[in-house]
């Protein structure tokens, strides 16, 4: 797994550095500030994962991000944030971030999260999922009904979440029984629950609404503050 590290703070960044260097299963390809020359250098060195420190530069990071992603979309960027901002997790989502965790994690838990953004999961603190989705819903994003209606994503229990994930790809209740493992019944229970909770009519419905997430909705990951 190729890593860049783009941050300001030259101090943190490389305690960053030295600590991705410990790992096996990581390289750390480039380092750099927010500027122009990340641009460059992402380009040159192809990494499959940007750790981002946005820090006070929070346009300057948003459109960075967007220029490397314009270019090179299969990167995954994930953004350390020094100060809780729902503003600012809804707009690094939005512009194409898939891992946001706050700077004060511990480095096992940046670790782990970096190793899911490896995976191909969406990497967020758990305590930001339903606001995100609420977020998302409330600006018309994730309407699939013609009233445009939003739907209340803190009526879903995480394991709700979880099956809702996998129904955006049209998995069988066999298929999330055994990626969740749990039962075939437990499966349709869930799925019962979602419809009622999402006000949604059928499992169609549910697939094609669940597909409208994708960018986010695969951020549960049992991360927290």
């Amino acid at each position: 797994m190729k890593i860049m590290v783009i941050d300001d703070h030259v101090l943190f960044r490389e305690g960053i550095v030295s600590l991705l260097k410990t790992q096996d299963d990581m390289e750390l390809v480039s380092e750099s500030d927010v500027s122009d020359h990340a641009v460059q250098k992402a380009a040159l060195e192809m990494p499959d994962i940007i750790l981002m420190d946005v820090g006070n530069s929070h346009v300057e990071g948003v459109s960075l991000m967007k220029h490397i992603l314009l270019r090179q979309p299969e990167i995954s960027f994930m953004i350390l944030a020094a100060h809780d901002s729902d503003d600012l997790l809804y707009n690094m989502i939005a512009n194409g971030a898939r891992g946001y965790l706050p700077k004060n994690i511990t480095k096992s838990m940046l670790l782990v999260s970096l190793r899911a953004l490896g995976r191909g999961e969406a990497v967020i603190p758990r305590s930001q999922v339903s606001k995100v989705l609420n977020e998302f819903a409330r600006l018309g994003k994730l309407a699939v009904n013609e009233n445009n209606q939003d739907k209340n994503f803190n009526l879903l229990t995480y394991r709700e979440l979880e099956v809702l994930d996998l129904l955006a790809s049209r998995a069988t209740n066999r298929e999330i029984a055994t990626k969740l493992s749990i039962s075939e019944n437990t499966v349709r229970v869930h799925v019962s629950n979602i419809l009622e909770k999402l006000n949604l009519r059928s499992r169609r419905e549910v697939s094609l609404f669940a597909k409208q997430i994708t960018m986010i909705n695969s951020a549960f990951m049992n991360t927290s503050k």
